[in-house]
């Protein structure tokens, strides 16, 4: 009887291993997260988000690039998003915009941040059920949130309440809307030769004002795309 060979055998097993191994730590970024966040180490657990959207991106990369996707994968993926971007991200917005001269949980604040928390658990479960489309998320990937979340607290950690509670209810919104937004793997082979040392440079000129531009474009591209493609079929 024939068997595989042993030493492919062997990579495929430490590959597969790798791929969870950053899907895992992902997830204990997440914790972190929101264990910083609690003891008002904010730009600590914004950074933590940050890096686990990283390892987010690499493990499912990878994880194609080396044909060891797996049902258990997937499962730890959703399990690792949910506890970063999700549940981190929310404790991030809560402890963030939480009044320092208050001993109580701030009513209207968890409200918000449970909507945030809704929202993207209902993004995950969406996504999970719905057959994959190769070019577009339906709604803004939860990902994408917390990374925004994060780099407004670490570029803006003055922002106003209001400004952040404004910020978090448009992304949740955002995040369980139907509109399509490209993923980023699909946009890359569209961007000139230029596109990256231009972008580095204006970001290098002025970060903040990088950022807010690159959010701004991203989140309105979903309903710019939504409404071409209405008056494309109509006119067709």
């Amino acid at each position: 009887m024939a068997t595989g060979n042993p030493t492919t055998t062997r990579f495929s097993r430490l590959r597969f291993v790798v791929v969870n191994a950053m899907t895992s730590l992902n997830l204990v970024l997440g914790v972190l997260a929101i264990i910083l966040a609690s003891t008002d180490q904010l730009a600590l657990a914004a950074w933590c988000l940050l890096g686990g959207a990283v390892f987010d991106g690499c493990d499912g990369t990878l994880a194609r690039r080396w044909n060891v996707s797996s049902a258990f994968g997937a499962q730890l993926d959703s399990l690792a998003d949910m506890t970063s971007f999700i549940v981190g991200g929310g404790a991030l917005v809560y402890f963030w915009t939480y009044p320092p001269e208050t001993d109580r949980p701030v009513l209207g604040l968890v409200a918000v941040c449970s909507c945030y928390v809704l929202a993207g658990a209902v993004r995950l479960a969406r996504f999970n059920a719905a057959p994959a489309n190769p070019g577009y998320f339906q709604g803004v990937p939860s990902t994408i949130v917390a990374v925004i979340v994060a780099l407004n607290a670490l570029l803006h950690p003055a922002m106003s309440g209001s400004g952040v509670v404004g910020l978090v209810l448009v992304l949740s919104v955002l995040m369980v809307s139907v509109f399509p937004y490209p993923k980023l793997s699909a946009m890359a082979p569209h961007v000139p030769r230029w596109g990256v040392p231009l972008f580095a440079a204006i970001a290098i000129v002025n970060l903040s004002w990088t950022v807010w531009v690159a959010t701004s474009l991203y989140l309105f591209s979903g309903p710019w795309i939504s409404a071409r493609r209405r008056y494309g079929a109509r006119a067709g």
